[in-house]
């Protein structure tokens, strides 16, 4: 059995790449491997244990932890070290050279970010892909880019806790969404651009107005400095009465359980993300809950989207990474709401069926557990 370090965010905190993390660590830890975690975020200045799991904190000093990762992996004496992040924000290559390291990269676009390619090369680390859409981008490689030979390590998801609910009924009683056509939006409002948010909203505008049975749930914090002052957007749209957030506070302070968010997905009638995604765990979650999914027809949409729809749109170059993403229009957004108006309540179990290919239990069992052993 090996000893792991994984380089990221606390278990604990209320991200995607936290809760993944979380799931991951847990039933490793399970196998037997021995694990620990070097904080990126969500621990300063001090150490502590997470579900019997060692937790190395970060310093205030840098953005993500880098001054100490060395020191971390040599007190734990690890094997193998996993970053997961944002793979583009490392900013010091050395450190990982006198390392043996594997990148667990979110590709989110068209070829593969070069910055991302950067710190792989860089680093001397081992690139792994978190979702088929992510291996083939860095197989094709591209300008500035060499094909890549990754390893697959797949994202998953607790189907024993994103499970259908009990009640449905009932559970849209008390989140006050009876006798409404339920459109959900679960997203970071930390960017302006790779989510298509706003094109999205607009979109749910368009569909509200011929619609007014609709309503707009919006899992998401209400304004953020790297992206939208989303209510004043709203009042913009005139569709503020529309719309049904989730209690900031709890989301903030990352209060909302798992278990708490997949009644949420549960009483929706179909989740809406048209972001450009290395993953998109909300996809899966919500499939899991039995709602069915709108997503880009990009990145990792096609993947994850099952029996439910694709936004279309155009390729938007972005230059910091020197790629692709697509952009979606709040035109194709509100034609593919009147499809899931039309048919997401036949879709269901459909999106449930979908969710068990992305068993957090399979993926550890059928790539985790082989890579690991050739790893040694």
């Amino acid at each position: 059995m090996s000893k792991l370090v994984f380089f990221t965010a606390h278990p604990d905190m209320p991200t995607a790449y936290a809760s993944q993390s979380a799931l991951i660590l847990k039933r490793l830890k399970a196998l037997g491997h021995e694990v620990a975690v070097a904080c990126t975020a969500g621990q300063v200045s001090h150490h502590s244990v997470w579900e019997g799991i060692p937790v190395f904190g970060c310093t205030p000093y840098t953005e993500t932890g880098e001054d100490t990762i060395r020191e971390a992996a040599a007190a734990f004496g690890t094997d193998l070290v996993f970053t997961f992040l944002c793979t583009w924000i490392l900013k010091h290559p050395p450190v990982w050279r006198d390392l043996r390291t594997v990148h667990l990269t979110p590709v989110d676009c068209d070829p593969m970010s070069i910055r991302d390619y950067a710190v792989i090369a860089e680093t001397g680390g081992m690139p792994a892909a978190v979702s088929r859409f992510g291996e083939a981008m860095m197989r094709k490689g591209g300008p500035g880019r060499e094909p890549l030979d990754p390893l697959l390590l797949p994202h998953g998801t607790d189907l024993k806790i994103f499970t259908p609910p009990a009640d449905r009924d009932a559970l849209r009683q008390k989140f006050g969404f009876a006798g409404k056509f339920i459109v959900g939006m679960n997203f970071m409002n930390n960017d302006k651009f790779r989510k298509n948010a706003q094109e999205a909203i607009r979109g749910f505008a368009l569909f509200h107005a011929k619609h007014p049975d609709s309503l707009l749930a919006l899992h998401a914090i209400q304004a953020l400095p790297e992206g939208y002052n989303i209510p004043a957007y709203l009042r913009f749209l005139g569709i503020s009465a529309a719309v049904r957030w989730s209690p900031q506070w709890e989301l903030l302070t990352g209060m909302i359980s798992p278990r708490d968010l997949a009644d949420w997905y549960g009483a929706l009638d179909v989740l809406l993300g048209t972001g450009n995604e290395g993953f998109g765990l909300p996809a899966i979650e919500a499939q899991g809950c039995g709602t069915p999914v709108i997503l880009a027809d990009a990145s990792t949409g096609p993947e994850l989207v099952g029996d439910g729809w694709l936004v279309p749109g155009h390729a938007w170059y972005n230059d910091t990474h020197k790629a692709d993403w697509l952009h979606v229009t709040p035109e194709d957004v509100a034609e593919t709401l009147e499809e899931a108006y039309e048919d997401a309540a036949k879709r269901r179990d459909a999106a449930r069926d979908n969710a068990r290919r992305h068993d957090i239990n399979t993926m550890i069992r059928d790539h985790w557990e082989p890579v690991l052993g050739d790893l040694g």
